[in-house]
């Protein structure tokens, strides 16, 4: 009997499988197709106010809007210069192919760096001293401007220098910067940007607008540094920051080569061959009085980052930069980011070597944070999304402390008031607590086919209040959810685009897709009236 009726439960037990199995899988499924004739709930913007509005006409709205974080993010990069306005009412976030090292983009060489490894870079002779050429309409030669600039920027380094001191080789030596020093020096500055400016090999960049007190001249050979405002020379490193900016491993490696290249220079110059001469052939200017100048340009972010390295009469190396702070970026940003850009190679200075980075995919996003937040409230943004597959859009929130793990997502949450992915024409609505690692948890639901990537506005909201998360496309509720608990924090906004894996949501970019434009007709905030 008791073998009988141990059969009989598990036959039991197996007829009802089935449905526990369904009964799981439905509680758990976290996708629906979406048709928006099921969606009649919409959501009645008069029992609101309207308290932000952006619809980006003209520039961008510094004060709102700023730059979230940039460089590396998931497979490509986040950089500041994609996220624009366009005139037209509208904001844009761009995806581009970017990077690659390049003084302009007609003739290629390979450039063998001090270690002998070779990298290739595209160059423009620009063909600077053909007679034909002139500035400014006027009979000038432009080579010749360029040279007789360089000759002045060699003499003001010399003064600058000369009212300084330099010490003997060895000793540590941090100048007192006083008004004499910054009267000497304002020539040297305005004469090193002008020259990039206005006299750039590099054509397609534009101009160079830094305060002279972010400036800084570093020795190479000798031990001091002069910083001109802003930071304390004794509390950085910046002949280590220019060693891994050029791409060597150490500060001794960097000061090997220097003093290799001076020497180089030097005989260079005893050979006999004219200034102009050598401008032509190599791209690197010899000065009336012995120096020789090469600067060399770099792409951080949207920030050009320009040196020039300088080598007097008695192989004496220094190097300007003009912008301290974006120098410590541009070495903190990836340590591998310039690892081919090399002073040292076969040509010296064959043109302006420009460097912009590393090769990938490059999207703008912007977000308010320490600038604007807000808290309950409904959030839209009305925008045209792009087809392409292998990137997605999103306009997100980060409310309260989003990394706190302790009270589910009372303290703090991250909004996804939705995202776009392409491979499925899904649009996914998210929260996100309890921080990235492993406490993190979320709620979500993805809407697919939904068809708004047809070149038509659509708007995506949010309403957060004490009942909880309430999402709406095109104006109509289509979720509502608690997540781990209502956040009473204030949050701030963000809108990004991004490039990575993730599986068939997204799908698989083709780079000849790029550029792509995320068009942003407007974001707007309202509260609800009491």
């Amino acid at each position: 009997m008791r073998k009988i009726m141990i059969c009989l439960m598990i036959l039991a037990l197996a007829a009802l499988s089935p449905f526990a199995l369904f009964a799981c899988t439905k509680s758990n499924v976290n996708s629906v197709m979406y048709d928006k004739d099921e969606y009649t709930e919409a959501i009645d913007l008069s029992r609101y106010k309207l308290v932000f509005e952006d619809d980006f006409d003209g520039e961008l709205d510094r004060d709102v809007w700023g730059d979230t974080r940039q460089g590396t993010r998931r497979n490509g990069y986040w950089t500041k210069n994609l996220a624009f306005t366009d005139g037209d009412g509208h904001l844009v976030i761009r995806t581009e192919k970017g990077g690659s090292r390049y003084c302009s983009d007609t003739k290629t060489r390979s450039v063998t760096s001090y270690n002998d490894s070779v990298v290739t870079v595209t160059y423009d002779d620009c063909y600077l001293f053909d007679e034909s050429q002139s500035h400014d309409s006027s009979s000038v030669l432009v080579g010749n401007v360029i040279l007789q600039k360089y000759s002045d920027l060699g003499e003001q380094y010399a003064a600058l220098m000369d009212l300084i001191g330099v010490p003997t080789l060895g000793e540590e030596y941090i100048p007192q910067i006083g008004e004499a020093e910054l009267s000497a020096y304002r020539p040297f500055y305005d004469t090193a940007m002008e020259l990039y400016t206005y006299y750039s090999f590099v054509k397609a960049t534009k101009s160079v607008d830094t305060p002279l007190e972010k400036s800084a001249l570093v020795d190479v050979a000798y031990d001091y540094t002069l910083t001109f405002g802003g930071v304390e020379a004794h509390k950085i490193d910046l002949r280590d920051a220019l060693s891994r900016l050029y791409g060597f491993s150490s500060e001794g490696e960097f000061v090997t080569a220097a003093e290799r290249i001076a020497q180089a220079y030097y005989d260079y110059a005893m050979g006999g061959q004219s200034a102009e001469d050598e401008a032509l052939e190599e791209g690197c200017f010899r000065t009336e009085n012995g120096r020789f100048i090469f600067p060399i340009a770099f792409r951080n972010e949207s920030t050009i980052l320009l040196t020039y390295v300088i080598v007097d009469a008695a192989m004496h190396v220094s190097v300007w930069v003009n912008d301290v702070s974006a120098l410590l970026r541009a070495v903190n940003y990836n340590y591998d980011y310039y690892s081919g850009a090399k002073v040292d190679n076969e040509s010296y200075c064959k043109n302006v070597l420009f460097v912009t980075g590393p090769e990938g995919v490059y999207s703008g996003a912007l977000r308010t944070r320490d600038l604007y937040t807000h808290g309950y409230g409904y959030y839209e943004i009305r925008c045209k999304l792009p087809s392409v597959e292998g990137i997605w859009h999103a306009f997100w929130l980060m409310c309260g402390d989003v990394y706190a793990e302790e009270n589910g997502s009372t303290d703090g949450i991250e909004i996804d008031v939705f995202e776009y992915l392409p491979a499925r024409d899904a649009i996914n609505c998210a929260l996100h607590w309890d921080g990235y690692d492993d406490a993190h948890k979320n709620d979500h639901l993805r809407f697919e086919k939904v068809g708004c990537a047809d070149d038509k506005y659509h708007t995506f909201g949010m309403n957060w209040d004490e009942t909880g998360y309430t999402f709406y496309i095109d104006g109509k509720k289509v979720w509502h959810t608690t997540g781990g608990g209502i956040c009473p924090e204030e949050g701030y906004m963000k809108i990004s685009t991004e490039y990575g894996d993730w599986g068939d949501w997204v799908g698989d970019l083709d780079l000849g897709d790029l550029p792509v434009d995320w068009v942003i007709d407007y974001v707007k905030i309202y509260d609800k009236l009491s």
